[in-house]
């Protein structure tokens, strides 16, 4: 399960945007007719500084007809500027609600000449190149974007689309493949002119290498309104950067289709700027490779209406089109999930949590083959058994919980973290004999059963 903060595909929360869809305009030609100069952004009405100065050189600086500078233009002045990290000028726009100017920053060199470009403010963009994937690329990018020999095929599902499908057998913590953005766009984009947060998107793919534009326009549209916009939109991934709420574009990961069991987990690494993609059960050679776009602990009914809400299609896995009766149950199973976590986290002195409401819940978890999830699983097992003062068995947990959690959170997550300390040495972490003297009764069992 995906938690609200972390990563969640794009499309409710913009859905807004797609009531004012502009018609394409061909590339290379601006939505504005008087825009700024590119040194300077439209502020109602006015040209103001965007906080670029123009280098100062011999050479002129000529602007297109609609005020913008052209590519080789742009190029050629970020070239002569001293200390700039990007291959281009930036382009910029302004409103009374964006406290900073928006631009479009391009990093063509980036991830080994993959590329990227980011629409933000200029203070996140320099925030951003602190970041080991811009910083230190050679050890921080050593595991990333490697598909010359991926444990993957793309095959077209009939009435489905395309996907991935395992070419040789992948066990659980094998890495499927790891990638960086294409783009990173900033939702403060989303208060400049619709006009003018396109020509920005569009400026960016413009940009960017040719064989990662090739793989941007490569990827499907759902929305079917301005072709840049709809591909951002319908593939897009949350991500966070710094605390700050982003969404990014990568190829690879839009390829991966939705079960509501998936057998693979992904997770953002903002330290690398990266999305990994790992096993998180035994996949066979010819079997999908799947991946949940959604909170997939909740009942049918709730995963079918998000689905086709946000992505448009009605969910086929087999969870969902099984059986009545078999659905019934699943949803039974799913809803005593929620009501066994909710006794495992109590920890007043009323609780009534036990290890054995956590191998109860351990139980259902592989019942309704929630593998990608199961570290939540395990350490409320791990917790449960410290909890009563059992070292050997919290060991044993909190070891699956570090295996399971890194592949649904990543490696920095808190819980891997915590999870550790307790494998090392349970009688050392908050949990230790905190529920030592409580009764080992099944009250709490018996109620959720």
């Amino acid at each position: 399960m995906k938690s609200a903060v972390g990563l969640g595909l794009l499309s409710s929360a913009l859905a807004s945007t797609h009531q004012n869809n502009i018609n394409h305009v061909p590339q290379q030609q601006a939505f504005l007719q008087n825009a700024c100069p590119s040194d300077s952004v439209l502020h109602n009405g006015e040209c103001l500084s965007s906080g670029f100065a123009i280098p100062s050189t011999t050479e002129s600086v000529s602007f297109q007809e609609n005020g913008t500078l052209s590519l080789d233009e742009s190029r050629a002045l970020a070239a002569r500027a001293e200390d700039f990290h990007w291959t281009f000028w930036p382009e910029c726009y302004s409103s009374a609600t964006t406290p900073e100017p928006v631009c479009v920053f391009t990093d063509q060199s980036f991830a080994d000449g993959r590329g990227i470009f980011i629409v933000t403010t200029s203070k996140l963009a320099h925030q951003m190149l602190k970041k080991p994937a811009f910083a230190d690329p050679k050890n921080a990018l050593n595991r990333i974007n490697k598909h010359s020999n991926p444990p993957f095929i793309q095959y077209e599902f009939p009435g489905k689309g395309r996907g991935l499908v395992a070419n040789k057998t992948l066990n659980r913590g094998d890495q499927i493949f790891a990638s960086t953005p294409l783009l990173i766009t900033n939702p403060v984009s989303y208060e400049i002119l619709e006009t003018e947060r396109l020509r920005l998107a569009h400026r960016g793919v413009d940009t960017l290498p040719p064989s990662s534009k090739a793989s941007f326009w490569a990827l499907l549209d759902h929305f079917k309104g301005d072709p840049v916009d709809d591909r951002i939109n319908t593939n897009a991934f949350e991500i966070e950067i710094d605390g700050v709420s982003q969404y990014g574009v990568l190829p690879e990961i839009a390829m991966l289709n939705h079960d509501c069991r998936p057998n693979a987990a992904y997770f953002w690494d903002e330290e690398t700027l990266s999305h990994y993609v790992h096993a998180t059960e035994t996949i066979l050679p010819g079997q999908e490779i799947t991946i949940t776009y959604i909170n997939n602990e909740r009942s049918r009914e709730k995963r079918v209406k998000n689905l086709k809400a946000n992505w448009g299609f009605e969910c086929s896995c087999s969870s969902c089109s099984a059986h009545p009766f078999f659905v019934a149950e699943s949803d039974a199973r799913v809803e005593q999930i929620a009501e066994l976590a909710g006794y495992l986290d109590d920890w007043t002195p009323a609780s009534k949590a036990t290890p054995e409401m956590a191998e109860a819940l351990l139980s259902l978890y592989v019942q309704e083959r929630l593998h990608a999830s199961m570290g939540v699983a395990y350490k409320h097992a791990a917790e449960a058994y410290s909890s009563f003062g059992e070292r050997d068995m919290a060991i044993r947990y909190a070891r699956l919980a570090v295996e399971y959690v890194v592949l649904d959170k990543g490696f920095r997550d808190r819980d891997v973290r915590e999870m550790q300390s307790m494998a090392k040495d349970p009688s050392m972490t908050w949990s230790w004999k905190k529920r030592v003297g409580h009764k080992r009764a099944n009250a709490g069992c018996e109620h959720a059963h």
